[in-house]
């Protein structure tokens, strides 16, 4: 069987091939990588028999070597492996130019035409910077909890908006555009609540990946932006991210599966060059 793993900062996704079946797994990433954490991540898989290959990108994949037991390893590169997952699961066609938002722990953005991959910008801003100042803010890193007091919450209790600070339209900006994040902190004393502190974080967080692809997406004349990785399941960073990216006509999209882009990827390139049985 052919399998990949992507180990991500935060999470490890699997993937197992069966036929034209794709099995989906995640696991929390561990801070050792080595064969028996492979083994962990595959328990039904018999590396000593198994007729196919492991394909892994992502973390330190490379200290896995070429071989675990008497199945090959293929290491591909994080950028292609995201760039390939991305577009298959977009169905666009390879020959449009695509600004992909890889939008997990932090925030890589890709350039891709014409099959070719090239990382070209990105942030370490993301859903890490979300669950760290959620931690420092709110006293939790649960992602549900988070999501939930966010979904209550009105980012304008915490940020200053346009209208906050300026008399006039600013171009074709509306009234309600945030002109500081969390600008209200230090102006107006007043008790602000843990749902208001959720929306602004996710906001923020939103609209800066929004900002940086959209600047990328103008810079290479790129006239989709596709969006995947984990960090959107967070749906008021996928509101703030997409409204952010209206203020310059783009309306990104959010493929199905998004979050295993990368681990599809890896195992898509695998399969164009299969390595020979060790």
């Amino acid at each position: 069987m052919n399998i990949s793993a992507d180990f991500g900062i935060t999470v490890t996704d699997t993937i197992r091939k069966k036929g034209n079946e794709i099995i989906h797994s995640m696991d929390l990433s561990s801070k050792k990588l080595d064969h028996n954490r492979v083994r962990e991540l595959f328990p039904d898989i018999d590396f000593s028999t198994n007729k196919g290959f492991l394909a892994v990108t992502g973390g330190k994949h490379l200290e896995l070597g070429d071989i675990i037991d008497s199945t090959p390893i293929v290491h591909v590169n994080e950028i292609e492996a995201i760039g390939e997952g991305s577009m298959s699961l977009s169905g666009i066609e390879k020959k449009e130019s695509v600004i992909i938002v890889s939008a997990g722990s932090g925030t890589a953005c890709i350039h891709a035409s014409e099959g070719i991959y090239t990382h070209c910008s990105g942030t370490g801003v993301g859903g890490g910077t979300i669950l760290g100042l959620s931690k420092l803010l709110l006293g939790t890193t649960d992602p549900i909890e988070i999501a939930s007091l966010a979904s209550k919450g009105d980012e304008s209790e915490v940020d200053l908006i346009l209208k906050d600070v300026i008399s006039g339209p600013i171009g074709q900006l509306p009234s309600t555009t945030t002109a500081v994040n969390f600008g209200k902190i230090s102006k107006v004393d007043s008790v602000y609540t843990r749902e208001g502190i959720a929306a602004g974080i996710i906001n923020l967080v939103g609209q800066t990946a929004a900002r940086i692809a959209t600047s990328v997406a103008l810079m290479f004349e790129a006239k989709k932006i596709v969006v995947v990785g984990r960090a959107p399941s967070f749906v008021g960073l996928k509101n703030s991210l997409e409204q952010a990216a209206a203020l310059t006509g783009f309306e990104p999209y959010f493929p199905e599966n998004g979050e295993y882009a990368s681990a599809l990827g890896a195992l898509l390139i695998a399969e164009k060059n299969p390595p020979k049985k060790i």
